[in-house]
């Protein structure tokens, strides 16, 4: 049986953050059904990242600015065990689908809600999207400096925030079934930006922090760092204990290194830092990146080319041996490779359930599992109170 089998969701979220906590849900054996709205979630035109956020879930799309769309919805949710939504304080008490409205109809409902910047506070109402946090949250100037801070592609605290948030659906979960208790489970992006950099928010007496932020960082030391091979591609050196530092001198064929004033210790390079980086760049300017790479760890060295994701899926024999992908059949473009489910069970074998809906996928299917008829649905429909597209 899988960890969350048997446990329905109705998934109200969109873009990045609240669909892949849905996601994980789904992954893990739970029934997620996502709800949209006519027009759909905002994030479907970027259809492959959609894929990504919203696979194995069953998708159904209604109205709800009309009552009526609002009380099939209601029917849905007496049948879920959670309800995920990443609405801006207030939307989903304008619907009607708040906490303190929908424990009325199911009294043992887990509601988590991801915000922006959570219920309270000054900022509580404002919009917020995962760059805004890398700004706020000093991820962007710890990165570049204030001088030049520095935007990261990856959408580092959009993924990350769907942990938590999954966590905390599942520690409820666990709650519930000791006392039968359902709760509201409250997150925050603002709080996801902090949390990731937990080590950095302290502050004691005497304390003396400092950035070594700049817009052009490729590390932190000369054996802490990136370096460019022969063919113009870069790899990263990580010399984390001494005696990788003596392998680093021995591969290079420079062992008087590990016994220079300059070198022999861990404060000594760090005062000719500069030099030592020199000595490292000249030496690995004479060969290709992933050749150093390669022969750095067999002479045990923490290394490691710098590669991109089209060569992780296709080409790297370690993703490809434990499994880290998958094959499904998308709607629209049909063989597709998804990253596969990423916690791995002895007893409980886990997979990714269906591909991401079409936009009301699976209107009619759900409606009908609630108890409508089809004649019910057929005039739902007509009325533009559900939608329905696809094989349903």
């Amino acid at each position: 049986m899988k960890p969350f089998e048997n446990i329905r969701v109705a998934d109200f979220t969109t873009m990045i953050a609240g669909p892949g906590l849905g996601r994980i849900l789904s992954d893990l054996g739970a029934d997620v059904i996502k709800i949209e709205t006519p027009e759909g979630d905002t994030y479907r035109p970027v259809y492959a990242g959609f894929i990504g956020y919203n696979r194995g879930k069953r998708g159904i799309a209604m109205d709800l600015t009309r009552p009526e769309a609002r009380e099939i919805a209601y029917k849905l949710i007496a049948t879920c065990h959670v309800v995920v939504e990443n609405s801006r304080p207030g939307t989903m008490k304008k619907l009607g689908l708040d906490y303190e409205t929908l424990k009325k109809i199911r009294p043992d409902l887990i509601y988590v809600s991801s915000t922006a910047f959570g219920t309270k506070g000054p900022d509580g109402n404002r919009p917020g999207y995962d760059p805004i946090f890398q700004a706020i949250s000093g991820q962007m100037a710890e990165q570049g400096g204030l001088d030049f801070p520095v935007y990261h592609k990856i959408a580092i605290n959009d993924e990350f925030i769907p942990l938590i948030g999954s966590f905390g659906a599942a520690c409820a979960i666990f709650h519930k079934m000791r006392t039968g208790q359902g709760q509201m489970v409250e997150l925050s992006l603002l709080n996801s930006s902090i949390t990731i950099q937990s080590s950095k928010f302290i502050k004691y007496k005497g304390q003396n922090r400092k950035s070594i932020g700049k817009h052009d960082v490729i590390g932190r030391s000369a054996t802490d760092r990136l370096y460019q091979g022969l063919d113009g591609k870069w790899f990263y050196l990580y010399c984390a204990k001494e005696e990788h530092f003596h392998a680093l001198c021995r591969y290079i064929g420079m062992e008087e290194l590990i016994t220079d004033p300059r070198f022999a210790t861990a404060g000594a390079r760090k005062r000719h830092d500069n030099e030592l980086a020199a000595i490292l760049q000249e030496v690995f300017i004479y060969a290709p990146a992933g050749l150093h790479a390669l022969l750095l760890i067999l002479a045990g060295v923490p290394a490691a080319a710098a590669q991109d994701i089209g060569h992780l899926i296709k080409e790297d024999p370690h993703c490809k041996e434990t499994g880290m992908y998958t094959t499904i059949d998308d709607p629209l473009f049909g063989k597709t490779i998804l990253q596969d489910v990423t916690v791995k069970f002895s007893e409980t074998p886990i997979n990714i359930q269906r591909p991401a809906p079409l936009h009301g996928g699976h209107t009619k299917e759900v409606l009908l599992e609630i108890g409508y008829s089809k004649e019910q649905i057929a005039e739902f429909i007509a009325q533009k109170l559900v939608m329905t597209a696809g094989k349903d």
